[in-house]
Protein backbone atom coordinates (compact mmCIF):
# COMPACT_ATOMS: atom_id res chain seq x y z
CA UNK A 1 0.00 0.00 0.00
CA UNK A 2 1.57 3.17 -1.20
CA UNK A 3 2.17 5.88 2.10
CA UNK A 4 1.69 9.22 1.13
CA UNK A 5 3.59 12.32 2.13
CA UNK A 6 0.58 14.28 2.76
CA UNK A 7 -3.12 15.36 1.51
CA UNK A 8 -2.75 18.35 -0.53
CA UNK A 9 -6.03 20.47 -1.94
CA UNK A 10 -5.27 21.36 -5.23
CA UNK A 11 -7.83 24.80 -6.22
CA UNK A 12 -7.67 25.28 -10.01
CA UNK A 13 -9.96 25.84 -13.00
CA UNK A 14 -7.74 25.14 -15.59
CA UNK A 15 -8.68 21.52 -16.44
CA UNK A 16 -5.41 21.03 -18.57
CA UNK A 17 -3.16 22.90 -16.07
CA UNK A 18 -4.64 20.92 -13.09
CA UNK A 19 -4.42 17.70 -14.52
CA UNK A 20 -0.58 18.14 -14.91
CA UNK A 21 -0.03 19.34 -11.09
CA UNK A 22 -2.50 16.53 -9.94
CA UNK A 23 -0.28 14.06 -12.14
CA UNK A 24 3.44 15.47 -11.19
CA UNK A 25 2.16 15.90 -7.25
CA UNK A 26 0.59 11.86 -7.38
CA UNK A 27 3.71 11.06 -8.58
CA UNK A 28 5.79 13.16 -5.65
CA UNK A 29 3.63 10.58 -3.57
CA UNK A 30 0.82 13.38 -2.17
CA UNK A 31 -2.69 12.62 -2.28
CA UNK A 32 -4.15 15.61 -4.25
CA UNK A 33 -7.97 16.77 -3.86
CA UNK A 34 -8.61 18.95 -6.75
CA UNK A 35 -11.71 21.65 -6.64
CA UNK A 36 -12.32 23.62 -10.06
CA UNK A 37 -14.39 26.59 -8.28
CA UNK A 38 -14.10 28.72 -5.29
CA UNK A 39 -17.30 27.15 -3.77
CA UNK A 40 -16.10 23.43 -4.44
CA UNK A 41 -13.26 24.15 -2.90
CA UNK A 42 -14.82 25.83 0.65
CA UNK A 43 -16.87 22.27 0.56
CA UNK A 44 -14.22 20.31 0.72
CA UNK A 45 -12.47 22.98 3.35
CA UNK A 46 -15.59 22.24 5.62
CA UNK A 47 -15.03 18.34 5.67
CA UNK A 48 -11.36 18.10 5.37
CA UNK A 49 -8.41 19.37 6.64
CA UNK A 50 -5.20 19.14 4.04
CA UNK A 51 -1.67 19.58 4.73
CA UNK A 52 -1.28 21.82 1.85
CA UNK A 53 -3.46 24.48 -0.16
CA UNK A 54 -2.73 25.06 -3.51
CA UNK A 55 -4.89 28.17 -4.79
CA UNK A 56 -5.62 29.71 -8.25
CA UNK A 57 -6.67 33.51 -7.52
CA UNK A 58 -8.63 33.96 -10.59
CA UNK A 59 -11.76 31.07 -10.02
CA UNK A 60 -14.63 31.35 -12.04
CA UNK A 61 -17.20 32.44 -8.53
CA UNK A 62 -15.64 32.92 -5.41
CA UNK A 63 -12.57 35.06 -5.66
CA UNK A 64 -9.43 33.36 -4.49
CA UNK A 65 -8.64 35.98 -1.78
CA UNK A 66 -11.97 34.98 -0.18
CA UNK A 67 -10.93 31.55 -0.01
CA UNK A 68 -7.86 32.53 1.73
CA UNK A 69 -9.65 34.31 3.81
CA UNK A 70 -11.34 31.51 4.40
CA UNK A 71 -8.23 29.06 5.00
CA UNK A 72 -6.58 31.55 7.47
CA UNK A 73 -9.97 31.82 9.49
CA UNK A 74 -10.21 28.14 10.06
CA UNK A 75 -6.25 27.15 10.80
CA UNK A 76 -2.78 27.75 10.32
CA UNK A 77 -2.51 24.74 7.16
CA UNK A 78 0.34 26.34 4.28
CA UNK A 79 -1.02 28.02 1.42
CA UNK A 80 0.78 28.34 -2.21
CA UNK A 81 -0.65 30.71 -4.91
CA UNK A 82 -0.29 30.04 -8.26
CA UNK A 83 -1.37 32.81 -10.25
CA UNK A 84 -0.87 35.01 -13.23
CA UNK A 85 -1.44 37.95 -11.38
CA UNK A 86 2.28 38.99 -11.56
CA UNK A 87 2.28 42.41 -10.50
CA UNK A 88 4.32 43.19 -7.03
CA UNK A 89 1.69 44.79 -5.32
CA UNK A 90 -0.75 41.21 -5.83
CA UNK A 91 2.04 39.29 -4.32
CA UNK A 92 2.59 41.48 -1.34
CA UNK A 93 -0.71 41.86 -0.40
CA UNK A 94 -1.78 38.34 -1.03
CA UNK A 95 1.78 37.33 1.21
CA UNK A 96 1.04 39.80 3.77
CA UNK A 97 -2.78 38.41 4.17
CA UNK A 98 -1.88 34.91 4.74
CA UNK A 99 -0.67 33.21 1.86
CA UNK A 100 3.04 31.35 2.67
CA UNK A 101 4.33 31.36 -0.72
CA UNK A 102 2.97 32.65 -4.39
CA UNK A 103 4.32 31.21 -7.68
CA UNK A 104 4.16 33.43 -11.05
CA UNK A 105 2.35 31.76 -13.90
CA UNK A 106 2.89 29.99 -16.39
CA UNK A 107 4.89 27.81 -13.68
CA UNK A 108 7.43 24.97 -13.79
CA UNK A 109 5.78 21.56 -12.42
CA UNK A 110 9.27 21.26 -10.69
CA UNK A 111 9.38 24.12 -9.44
CA UNK A 112 6.36 23.70 -7.61
CA UNK A 113 7.27 20.16 -6.46
CA UNK A 114 9.59 21.97 -4.98
CA UNK A 115 7.81 24.57 -3.26
CA UNK A 116 5.41 22.21 -1.86
CA UNK A 117 8.14 20.08 0.24
CA UNK A 118 10.20 23.32 1.42
CA UNK A 119 6.20 24.85 2.87
CA UNK A 120 5.28 21.78 4.17
CA UNK A 121 9.09 20.68 5.59
CA UNK A 122 8.85 24.82 7.24
CA UNK A 123 5.38 23.85 8.74
CA UNK A 124 6.02 20.34 10.42
CA UNK A 125 9.28 21.91 12.30
CA UNK A 126 8.54 21.09 15.83
CA UNK A 127 7.90 24.27 17.81
CA UNK A 128 10.43 23.08 20.85
CA UNK A 129 12.44 19.84 20.81
CA UNK A 130 11.56 18.88 25.00
CA UNK A 131 8.31 19.16 26.01
CA UNK A 132 4.65 20.09 24.94
CA UNK A 133 4.26 23.71 23.68
CA UNK A 134 0.94 24.77 24.98
CA UNK A 135 0.50 28.01 22.66
CA UNK A 136 -2.23 28.18 20.63
CA UNK A 137 -3.97 30.90 18.74
CA UNK A 138 -7.58 30.93 18.17
CA UNK A 139 -8.57 32.20 14.77
CA UNK A 140 -12.18 34.09 13.71
CA UNK A 141 -12.74 36.11 10.79
CA UNK A 142 -12.25 39.34 12.40
CA UNK A 143 -9.56 38.62 14.99
CA UNK A 144 -6.28 36.66 15.98
CA UNK A 145 -5.54 35.69 19.79
CA UNK A 146 -2.71 33.84 21.40
CA UNK A 147 -0.08 34.69 23.46
CA UNK A 148 -1.81 37.06 25.32
CA UNK A 149 -2.14 38.86 22.06
CA UNK A 150 -5.45 40.10 20.76
CA UNK A 151 -4.71 41.14 17.20
CA UNK A 152 -7.63 42.59 14.90
CA UNK A 153 -8.12 42.59 11.66
CA UNK A 154 -10.59 44.49 10.39
CA UNK A 155 -9.24 47.59 12.71
CA UNK A 156 -5.55 46.74 12.73
CA UNK A 157 -5.58 47.20 16.46
CA UNK A 158 -3.29 45.09 19.02
CA UNK A 159 -3.82 44.36 22.69
CA UNK A 160 -1.75 42.62 25.00
CA UNK A 161 -2.95 41.56 28.77
CA UNK A 162 -5.75 44.40 28.30
CA UNK A 163 -3.59 47.18 26.92
CA UNK A 164 -3.61 48.39 23.32
CA UNK A 165 -0.25 48.73 21.43
CA UNK A 166 1.21 51.40 18.70
CA UNK A 167 2.59 49.13 16.43
CA UNK A 168 3.70 50.23 13.16
CA UNK A 169 2.29 48.55 9.53
CA UNK A 170 5.52 46.72 9.32
CA UNK A 171 5.16 45.50 13.26
CA UNK A 172 2.09 44.84 12.74
CA UNK A 173 2.46 42.75 9.74
CA UNK A 174 5.54 40.97 11.71
CA UNK A 175 3.39 39.90 14.65
CA UNK A 176 -0.03 38.44 12.46
CA UNK A 177 2.87 36.70 10.65
CA UNK A 178 4.66 34.67 14.63
CA UNK A 179 1.12 34.91 15.81
CA UNK A 180 -0.21 32.37 12.96
CA UNK A 181 2.30 30.53 13.50
CA UNK A 182 1.72 30.43 17.30
CA UNK A 183 4.04 27.82 19.14
CA UNK A 184 6.11 27.23 15.79
CA UNK A 185 9.45 27.97 14.21
CA UNK A 186 8.66 31.26 11.67
CA UNK A 187 12.30 31.02 9.34
CA UNK A 188 13.94 34.64 8.60
CA UNK A 189 13.21 33.78 5.00
CA UNK A 190 9.77 32.90 5.47
CA UNK A 191 8.97 35.96 7.96
CA UNK A 192 10.78 38.54 4.82
CA UNK A 193 8.35 36.66 2.61
CA UNK A 194 5.30 37.77 4.20
CA UNK A 195 5.80 40.52 5.99
CA UNK A 196 7.83 42.34 2.95
CA UNK A 197 6.98 39.96 0.14
CA UNK A 198 10.46 39.19 -1.25
CA UNK A 199 13.78 37.40 0.04
CA UNK A 200 15.73 40.68 -0.56
CA UNK A 201 16.51 41.80 2.76
CA UNK A 202 18.72 41.04 4.85
CA UNK A 203 18.93 39.29 8.05
CA UNK A 204 19.91 42.00 9.71
CA UNK A 205 15.98 43.98 8.94
CA UNK A 206 14.62 41.34 10.04
CA UNK A 207 16.56 41.55 13.48
CA UNK A 208 16.19 45.09 13.75
CA UNK A 209 12.44 44.95 13.49
CA UNK A 210 12.62 41.61 15.69
CA UNK A 211 14.24 43.78 18.19
CA UNK A 212 11.80 46.86 17.51
CA UNK A 213 8.36 44.05 18.30
CA UNK A 214 10.21 43.19 21.54
CA UNK A 215 10.48 46.50 23.17
CA UNK A 216 6.58 46.79 22.76
CA UNK A 217 5.54 43.10 23.81
CA UNK A 218 8.40 41.86 26.37
CA UNK A 219 8.29 42.64 30.18
CA UNK A 220 12.37 42.70 29.54
CA UNK A 221 13.08 42.81 25.86
CA UNK A 222 16.75 42.09 26.74
CA UNK A 223 15.37 38.46 27.90
CA UNK A 224 12.59 37.87 26.18
CA UNK A 225 10.11 35.43 27.45
CA UNK A 226 7.50 35.63 24.40
CA UNK A 227 9.15 36.18 21.26
CA UNK A 228 12.26 34.36 21.30
CA UNK A 229 14.92 32.84 19.18
CA UNK A 230 15.12 29.73 17.00
CA UNK A 231 18.76 29.54 16.98
CA UNK A 232 19.80 29.32 13.13
CA UNK A 233 16.52 29.36 11.84
CA UNK A 234 14.39 32.26 13.48
CA UNK A 235 11.98 33.30 15.28
CA UNK A 236 8.65 31.50 17.62
CA UNK A 237 6.02 32.89 19.65
CA UNK A 238 5.04 31.47 22.47
CA UNK A 239 3.28 31.90 25.63
CA UNK A 240 5.69 32.99 28.66
CA UNK A 241 4.68 30.45 31.06
CA UNK A 242 5.59 27.33 28.26
CA UNK A 243 8.92 28.84 27.13
CA UNK A 244 10.84 26.51 29.80
CA UNK A 245 9.19 23.23 27.90
CA UNK A 246 11.41 24.07 25.05
CA UNK A 247 15.49 24.24 24.24
CA UNK A 248 17.57 26.64 24.91
CA UNK A 249 17.85 29.62 22.38
CA UNK A 250 19.36 32.72 21.78
CA UNK A 251 17.61 35.85 23.08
Amino acid sequence: MQEFEGTLLLIEDDVTLAAALEHRLRRARYRVLHASSGRAALNILDARDPDLVILDLMLPDVPGEEVLDRVRAKGNTPVIIISAKCDESDRISTLTNGADDYIVKPLSLSELEARVEAVLRRSRIPSGGGGTDRCSVRVSHSELLGAGVVLTLSTREVWLNGEQLDLSPTEFRLLRALLERCGSAVSVEQIMRRVWGHERHGRHVVESHIHRLRQKIERDPADPERLVTVRGFGYRLVDRETTACGQPTDR
